[in-house]
């Protein structure tokens, strides 16, 4: 039995620290209530400027996928590296998050491929989720598809990118803050810009235009961008943990060392992420009585209605859930992404988590059941939650978080030890 309970004891310490991390993601980001597109909606490019965004774009794609085939065939461990980065842009580019402007937004999630990858396979990955969005949610649009994923897929790895790069002798986590924290928020000022260059005001032209626009994304966008930065730390801090070959040696002896200091990496993660849940949770007590948050693509079209009063959209989205009366569905698909991508994530970090501490020989005799139980009481929590029914939106996101952690919990418990008995077989 002693020999029993110090196994446990060795569990709790050795699985924190991961479960921080899927925490962090589950517990400061899950919204409900109604949500809204956020990229540049369906139809509303002219149709020149539409084609003009996909052709710049297409270089960018097609480079992405050479550089993949060549990432994957010199290293084939990194695809499941690669994978998890491309779910962590599925989740947080799929939460709606209230800002102190009384509007809301969402994060990018392309900085930490890019920094741990380079900027061209974003490209790629970061596109795949724009398609899915576009054709699945009525999220962004097909016509659009090539100035979202110029603004996103492009531009917001590059900057990521070189931020981390021109930053690094500072210090590898400020560095990976910073980057995907300016990445995020010079997404949404290219944004601006397409929009500035369709939409020129009468008045003032291209700058007049351009300065409306950034009105509407600038402010908005600060405290979700820190959050994204906040949350890419922690998620790269854990990846390198556990995947020290992606990151130079230099990088790695910076962070790979708490796997056997003790619990520091997880108290530190779990500081950044209360710090992210008082960023997602400040709105919430900042705008009283606010019952629904204007997205700040609503927000832009007002401002295109102002500058050219009789455009109209010239395209409807593939899928337009107003027309089919489902529009109150909207939220719950766009939780049911950001499920997916949890699960995706959790279930590539047991299995890597499950692979390293079968290859470094450590001792897990009881550390599925205990595991088992933990997940257990999540389940039973996130169900009961899921029969409560509340007007109140910040209790709403308090559901949708407990069961996005329920997902998370179940898809690492399965990845676990499949990763394990993966690195076995390989013994």
């Amino acid at each position: 039995m002693g020999q029993e309970a110090a196994q446990n004891s060795r569990f709790i310490d050795r699985w924190r620290r991961p479960l921080v991390a899927v925490a962090a993601l589950g517990l400061a980001f899950f919204t409900t209530g109604q949500a809204h597109a956020m990229h540049i909606a369906e139809g509303f490019l002219p149709q020149w400027w539409s084609v003009a965004w996909y052709v710049a774009t297409a270089p960018f794609f097609l480079w992405g996928m050479r550089r993949i085939g060549a990432q994957v065939a010199d290293s084939p461990q990194k695809k499941l590296s690669l994978g998890m980065s491309g779910a962590f842009s599925f989740v947080l580019s799929a939460l709606k998050i209230p800002s102190v402007t009384g509007s809301s937004s969402h994060p990018t999630g392309v900085a930490l491929g890019a920094i741990l990858f380079g900027p061209s396979p974003m490209a790629v990955l970061g596109t795949i989720v724009l398609v899915f969005q576009a054709i699945l949610l009525a999220h962004g649009g097909l016509t659009t598809l090539g100035a979202n994923a110029f603004s996103m897929a492009v531009v917001g790895p590059i900057v990521a990118y070189w931020t981390y790069r021109a930053l690094r002798p500072i210090g590898t986590g400020m560095a990976v803050f910073l980057a995907a924290t300016i990445s995020d928020w010079a997404t949404y000022l290219v944004t601006a810009l397409q929009l500035a260059l369709a939409f020129p005001a009468e008045v003032g032209g291209y700058t007049e235009s351009f300065a409306k626009f950034t009105g509407v994304f600038a402010l908005t966008q600060v405290p979700l961008a820190i959050s994204e930065g906040l949350l890419t730390l922690i998620v790269f801090n854990h990846l390198v943990q556990f995947n020290p070959e992606l990151v130079e040696e230099k990088v790695a002896a910076e962070i790979v060392p708490a796997r056997a200091g003790g619990a520091s990496l997880g108290r530190r993660s779990i500081a950044l992420g209360v710090f992210a849940l008082i960023l997602a949770a400040a709105p919430l007590v900042l705008v009283k009585g606010q019952s629904e948050w204007l997205a700040s693509d609503s927000k832009f079209q007002m401002a295109v209605e102002d500058l050219s009063a009789d455009y109209a959209p010239w395209f409807k989205p593939v899928i337009d859930l107003e027309a089919l009366g489902l529009e109150e569905y909207e939220p719950y698909l766009f939780e049911f992404q950001a499920f997916l991508g949890m699960a995706a994530i959790s279930a590539m970090g047991g299995w890597m988590i499950g692979r390293r501490r079968a290859t470094d020989g450590v001792p897990t005799d009881g550390d599925m059941r205990t595991a088992y139980v933990v997940a257990a009481v999540a389940i039973v929590i996130g169900i009961a939650m899921g029969f409560a029914d509340s007007e109140f939106g910040e209790i709403q996101a308090f559901y949708g978080a407990l069961q996005g952690l329920c997902f998370g919990l179940l898809a690492f418990l399965w990845g676990y030890p499949s990763g394990r008995r993966a690195a076995l077989r390989h013994d």
